[in-house]
């Protein structure tokens, strides 16, 4: 009788750290699913507001009118799409040429033939429609400006830069679907196991007058306990990995707009393991409370 008393707090306690650790590897993975998920809308939303529109003006653009165009680009309230706008003078133009291949080409030809221009970035964190409607009315709200010559993009790259989105955004939310779904059917049958474990004592307490809240109390903040520790041991994997992953990357870990982001996926975590561990315990033990006794074997 000694010896199984002495074995009877190891088995819990094996019992406890397999659940806990169950949890954590199902939330490490849901984890690393929403990083990667993270950083693929990162990138492609860079490509897509690193894509630039050319207003290009005539030769004999005044500086006045120059002015006006550029505080009209600048009015979020008539362009709310557009995320920054850079002038770039005939002078400017030449220099910037000038540089990429190397030679001075306004020396050799004897005049600049290049004409100044606005360079437009656009938001990204709109459909895809919306964002070629943008691009209409962008280009149509241009023609009342009779010294603008001229909406120059690359159309093929805005195309293929809209289907990549789209594609990525439906995979991402796919695997995300499917990995929640076997993340709570996994954590859900971990939890019932410990419950099983347990169901006789859950019987003899309900056969000697416990009322329900007194049984299921102890079982949900074990449950809390559960989610919490798993979900913490999660996020420290997640943290761990993912700063590997920057440093050989070489990649600043403090940036304030990737901390954010990282924040809320840790949060998610967090609360998922708890909220899942909890619904999970509360109602495997209402399955064994509403069972006859000989329905337990």
């Amino acid at each position: 009788m000694g010896k199984v008393a002495k074995h009877q707090p190891i088995k819990l306690w094996g019992s406890y750290l397999s659940t806990i650790f169950s949890i954590a590897l199902v939330l490490f993975v849901l984890g690393l699913l929403m990083v990667l998920g993270y950083h693929s809308y990162r990138y492609t939303t860079d490509i897509k507001e690193n894509i630039i529109y050319n207003v290009i003006l005539s030769p004999t653009t005044e500086q006045h009118e120059v002015a006006i165009l550029n505080k009209m680009l600048n009015q979020k309230d008539e362009y709310p799409y557009i995320k920054a706008v850079n002038y770039i003078s005939k002078d400017e133009a030449a220099r910037i040429f000038t540089d990429e291949l190397g030679d001075n080409f306004v020396d050799f030809l004897g005049y600049n033939p290049l004409f100044p221009s606005f360079e437009v970035n656009m938001i990204s964190g709109i459909s895809t429609e919306q964002t070629n409607a943008n691009i209409e009315l962008f280009k149509e709200s241009l023609k009342s400006y009779t010294f603008v010559t001229d909406v120059v993009y690359q159309e093929t790259t805005v195309s293929e830069v809209n289907e990549i989105i789209y594609n990525v955004g439906w995979v991402l939310l796919v695997f995300t679907a499917l990995l929640l779904f076997v993340s709570i059917v996994v954590i859900n049958n971990t939890i019932k196991i410990v419950i099983y474990s347990k169901r006789y004592t859950i019987k003899t307490m309900q056969l000697v007058g416990a009322k329900r809240s007194f049984i299921i109390r102890p079982f949900l903040h074990r449950s809390v306990i559960y989610g919490l520790f798993g979900s913490l041991i999660a996020a420290l994997l997640l943290a761990v990995v993912v700063f590997i992953a920057y440093r050989q990357l070489n990649i600043g870990v403090a940036m304030p707009d990737v901390q954010m982001p990282y924040t809320v996926i840790i949060g998610i975590i967090v609360l998922m393991g708890i909220a899942i561990s909890y619904f999970s315990t509360y109602f495997s033990i209402r399955y064994y409370l509403n069972h006859k006794d000989e329905q337990l074997y």
